[in-house]
């Protein structure tokens, strides 16, 4: 808990114009994302996850926010910003306060969406920040798009 606190810290004591409102994506932006994502799962079926995970997707991927998708085993089928994860077990993934967050999108994912909170390393500040991923349970996969620095903006 610490940790998180020191985290938000720095990220709030970032000189001004370092978190520019236009290089962050909100909270109905990741929402948003999500539910093409699904949309072009149920269009195109497993073919969908090759377009999650294509550099030219910007539908999929977008300033600092970026759909990633999970099976129920726990392993990355598609991922939009580091593509080279899919096929790879995340089930013991660990944030750096431990949390296992992985594990708690399996164990909380509905179909109608659910924000879970961990650590994760933001890709525009380049060091782990607080993130919170709206994930939505479709046809046995999770489907998500996460916020970073905690900030909810609905």
């Amino acid at each position: 808990m610490m940790r998180r606190v020191l985290i938000a810290l720095c990220v709030l004591l970032l000189p001004a114009g370092v978190l520019a409102d236009d290089e962050r994506g909100s909270a109905r932006e990741a929402q948003a994302m999500v539910e093409r994502a699904v949309a072009l799962y149920e269009t195109e079926g497993l073919l969908a996850f090759r377009e999650y995970s294509r550099a030219s997707a910007p539908d999929f991927r977008d300033r600092d926010f970026y759909v990633f998708v999970i099976d129920r085993a726990g392993t990355m089928a598609a991922h939009a910003l580091f593509p080279e994860a899919v096929g790879q077990s995340a089930i013991n993934a660990r944030d750096p306060e431990g949390k296992f967050y992985v594990r708690e999108m399996l164990e909380r994912a509905s179909e109608t969406g659910v924000w879970v909170d961990y650590v994760f390393n933001d890709p525009i500040l380049g060091f782990p920040v607080p993130k919170s991923s709206w994930v939505v349970l479709h046809d046995g996969f999770l489907f998500a798009c996460g916020i970073y620095a905690g900030e909810l903006g609905v």
